[in-house]
């Protein structure tokens, strides 16, 4: 296996001020690990941050792996000349970027030009761990890890130059009950998608791994079809495939900035000159952003760098080549050969954040000062897990640069600020695992427009423009980092970074108790405490699990409140739009499949499809006038739902478009009290007769004028959906308050909304379903008007489905024999099996006090289990079998329905 230089050791100058630590580093044949620890490791970073300055490996070194690598591909010289025209031009010579050019040219587009600053692999593909691990819970991430590892795997038969790619398989290692229950449910994706596998005791652990201590386990999992690569020989294994079918690499090129016409890219403007092109791939790296502040317009992609890093050891003599690495999540590290030694890679509980204020020139294989402080958590966990590790010597504790999103998740996709600009980057430390894969999808977008994976998940249209402050970030991925190995519990909210966007009403909702969650940088309330409940106690109920949670109880009294009496939620993190002109109903009868064109006042429930017929946006319009409406959207939608409006707008302006997302205030008012209590603030009569469900009307509240109000409450439950100007939020919130108090008023969250919402067998988009999926296969076949007199975007593609059937389904599942107090609970992804074959995954699921039973939607498919070939999902076939989902190893029975039950639905269902 190749292996790039390593820094030798630290400079003349941090000599002179740390004696003692030199020795051990310039000598490192006589450096064991135990004898750092017997030296205080906070003097070895404080010497070395006294010289003020990063040490990158020695010039000398950098030119001979260049040289080394140049010579191994010989016939592979890059190109010198620069064209003035392509039709696709790529920034990032590192995996991702190759992968991107390979995979487009396999697809026969060969008018390619990948563009690289420096040399191929450098920025952070030169000093990667190589790990390829498939075994991912996210279905898109699972897909792109398999399809990498099979790319890699049979490399070489294409280009002739191996990848160093090796199924080796991997050991995940269990500390404790909750990480246990955790491999336990991903054992069960791992049945689910065939990945070989096999759950350990901590006594079977050191027949497959003999050098890890296993007393204090809980247990492991073995997953066979994990393997490791070789970065940089994967990375120019692409690099050679890509250039034999015509692709110009050129190295050395600094992209200067990314032009538009007509809102799409059209050109890229180089230091070796400008190339006009059609398409734009960002594949930068930890670049990415700057990149994207060069383009014009100006394009966010949402990252930072930290310092990232591993310790390798010199050889010890025994160790087998073959022995599949080890991930001990519980202490944030992962173990691997390499070279014969062992290298411990690891995920900082606490990141480091660099480069916030520019990249340093001449960064390209930039390795930043050893920090034993910073190592010094995952030192001790790797000497408590290797106990041979005491007597190894050190060749190197390694730092580079690694960047990461606000979410973990990467950045792939078309961006809205242009058109044909696409986002691969962001990788936070998945770089290997996913490029290859990745690459794949990128061609099938650029060259067939659409993708055989949805990946709504990594599009970078899920952050808003706010998420891109680079304070932000930079606070951010302090947390993001170590979340790559920490313990995933459903729910889980990230600390830092938080505030970024408050609503109107955010102070009045904590003074009620309110604990905040957020979606797209939004603070919005999950539930509610109870006056005089301790910090200390709140903490303890946040704490995560994968059983009955800690704020049950408080959930509960806010749903029995929604349903029996009268509740008030903080929708304001909804996306509002605003759309009017001439010809605003037009544009929203073609974008829409339910009939837009309705009397002034009515509200209307639709998707907005694709050219498939699935759903790029799912929707609440009120028509507030003749060509005059107001649109309310998921939260998370307000970038991508605008950018999908935008782009149908007619070309000569006939109609507007608005973002008035954080303009109003949206307070759901609901319950069988609702009308009520708004009755005693306003003259508008609000009764049912005069104020029917699905209607819209401005009225006043208190002081407070122009209000939308509509009768909807996404929940199923009587009430309306107040949409109040900012500026009278805090008035109407207290009227409200104070109005309702002889009702039982109270505040509820995001929880008891989803406790409500799905008992009634309302799908959310981004979470149940999105953009892969289509109003039959949802069960919302009543909000497809295929006689409105207007063709929709997507219709042909409606009937085709319409005429053949549907071969997939959403469902909603009755948990029984289920005890909410002592069993597991579903919480989303676990697999679900009719008559005892695989048949779907869990999205979402809640617990329902009035059926007393946990309830979950689900996707069911039909597929033959011979030839694997999807058919026809019909009633008789989600209704007549036995249903089993499997939550971390135990069946249990379910029922499934078409509708919900009708305990929840006593009086008529409401929006």
């Amino acid at each position: 296996m190749r292996h790039w230089p390593l820094p030798l050791g630290p400079t003349s100058e941090t000599e002179t001020n740390c004696e003692q630590i030199t020795k051990l580093h310039s000598n490192r044949a006589g450096f064991k690990l135990s004898t750092m620890l017997r030296i205080q490791s906070s003097h070895l970073p404080r010497c070395l941050r006294a010289t003020g300055k990063y040490w990158a490996p020695p010039v000398q070194a950098s030119v001979t792996y260049r040289q080394a690598s140049a010579a191994s591909t010989s016939q592979d010289q890059t190109v010198n000349a620069l064209p003035q025209q392509a039709r696709v031009v790529i920034c990032g010579g590192g995996i991702a970027g190759l992968s991107a050019a390979y995979n487009l040219a396999k697809l026969g587009e060969t008018d390619v030009v990948l563009l690289e600053q420096g040399s191929f692999t450098c920025g952070t593909t030169w000093h990667a761990a190589g790990l390829v691990g498939v075994l991912r819970p996210h279905p898109l991430i699972f897909a792109l890890s398999k399809m990498s590892a099979n790319l890699y795997a049979n490399l070489e038969e294409d280009t002739g130059l191996s990848s160093g790619y090796r199924k080796i398989g991997s050991v995940i290692l269990a500390q404790t009950k909750d990480r246990m229950t955790y491999l336990k449910r991903a054992a069960a994706l791992a049945r689910a998608r065939n990945i070989d596998h096999t759950l350990l005791a901590p006594s079977e652990v050191n027949s497959i791994v003999p050098w890890v201590r296993t007393d204090d386990l809980e247990g492991a999992i073995h997953i066979l079809d994990d393997g490791v690569t070789d970065p940089t020989d994967t990375a120019l294994s692409l690099a050679r495939g890509a250039k034999n079918r015509g692709v110009k690499l050129v190295e050395g090129v600094q992209v200067k900035a990314v032009l538009s016409e007509d809102g799409k890219v059209s050109q890229v403007q180089t230091s070796l000159g400008d190339i006009q092109c059609d398409y734009f791939v960002n594949a930068a790296g930890q670049w990415g952003r700057d990149v994207g502040l060069m383009s014009r317009p100006i394009v966010n992609v949402p990252m930072h760098s930290t310092a990232h890093g591993y310790l390798v050891t010199k050889p010890l003599p025994g160790l087998d080549v073959k022995t599949p690495y080890v991930r001990d999540y519980d202490s944030l590290n992962y173990i691997r050969e390499w070279s014969g030694g062992l290298m411990c890679g690891y995920f900082a509980p606490k990141a480091k954040p660099i480069f916030h204020d520019g990249i340093p020139e001449k960064s390209a294989f930039l390795s930043l000062p050893e920090d034993w402080d910073h190592f010094q958590y995952h030192l001790d966990g790797f000497l408590h897990r290797v106990p041979a590790a005491d007597k190894m010597e050190v060749r190197q504790l390694f730092t580079g640069a690694e960047c990461f999103t606000p979410d973990l998740m990467f950045l792939f996709g078309e961006v809205h600020e242009m058109r044909n600009y696409y986002l691969m980057t962001g990788f936070s430390s998945l770089g290997i695992t996913m490029s290859g894969g990745l690459g794949q999808l990128l061609a099938e977008l650029i060259v067939h427009g659409e993708t055989s994976l949805g990946y709504w998940s990594v599009n970078p249209q899920r952050f808003s423009p706010q998420q891109n402050n680079k304070a932000y970030l930079r606070e951010r991925v302090t947390e993001i980092e170590g979340t790559n190995y920490k313990l995933s519990y459903p729910f889980g909210q990230y600390k830092t970074g938080r505030k970024l966007r408050c609503t109107a009403l955010y102070a009045r909702l904590a003074q009620a108790g309110a604990v905040f969650g957020e979606m797209m940088g939004v603070e919005r309330p999950k539930w509610y405490v109870e006056e005089g409940d301790t910090e200390e106690f709140v903490e303890d109920i946040q704490r995560g699990t994968f059983s009955k949670p800690g704020w049950f109880d408080m959930v509960k009294a806010e749903y029995w409140a929604c349903r029996e009496s009268v509740c008030v939620m903080d929708m304001s993190s909804f996306t509002k739009f605003q759309l009017e002109g001439k010809s605003a109903t037009s544009l929203l009868q073609r974008l829409c499949p339910n009939d837009m064109d309705v009397p002034v006042g009515t509200v209307v429930h639709s998707g907005m499809l694709n050219e498939k017929g699935c759903y790029e946006n799912d929707c609440s319009i009120a028509r507030l006038g003749d060509e005059r409406y107001f649109i309310v959207c998921p939260t998370i939608q307000q970038v991508k739902g605008f950018h999908w409006i935008a782009r149908h707008l007619p070309k000569d302006g006939s109609v507007k478009l608005r973002d008035v997302s954080g303009q109003y205030t949206g307070l759901n008012v609901l319950g069988p009290k609702a009308r009520d209590v708004l009755q005693k603030l306003t003259n508008t009569s609000l009764n049912t007769a005069s104020f029917k469900p699905f209607c819209y009307k401005e009225i006043n509240l208190g002081f407070c004028t122009g209000i939308h109000a509509m009768t909807i409450t996404h929940a199923g439950e009587d009430g309306m959906l107040l949409y109040v100007p900012n500026e009278g939020a805090v008035h109407v919130f207290d009227m409200l308050m104070k109005a309702g108090r002889d009702y039982g008023i109270r505040p509820a969250g995001y929880h008891a909304l989803r406790w409500l919402r799905v008992e009634k067998f309302y799908s959310y988009w981004g979470i149940d379903f999105n953009n892969e999926h289509t109003p039959f296969e949802i069960g919302r076949e009543m909000r497809v008007k295929f006689d409105k007199g207007v063709e929709f975007i997507g219709q042909s593609a409606l009937l085709r489905q319409q005429r053949e059937g549907i071969h997939r389904r959403l469902v909603a599942f009755v948990m029984e024999d289920h005890k909410v107090d002592k069993d597991l609970w579903c919480w989303g992804s676990e697999p679900i099996y009719r008559n005892g074959q695989l048949a779907g995954m869990t999205t979402s699921s809640s617990f329902s006090p009035t059926l007393g039973s946990m309830l979950c939607l689900g996707w069911l498919n039909n597929t033959d289990p011979q030839t694997g070939q999807t058919q026809v999902v019909t009633h008789d076939y989600v209704t007549k079998a036995k249903y089993e989902i499997d939550i971390a190893g135990q069946m249990f029975p379910a029922k499934a329905n078409l509708y919900p039950p009708k305990l929840v639905t006593k009086q008529p269902l409401h929006g």
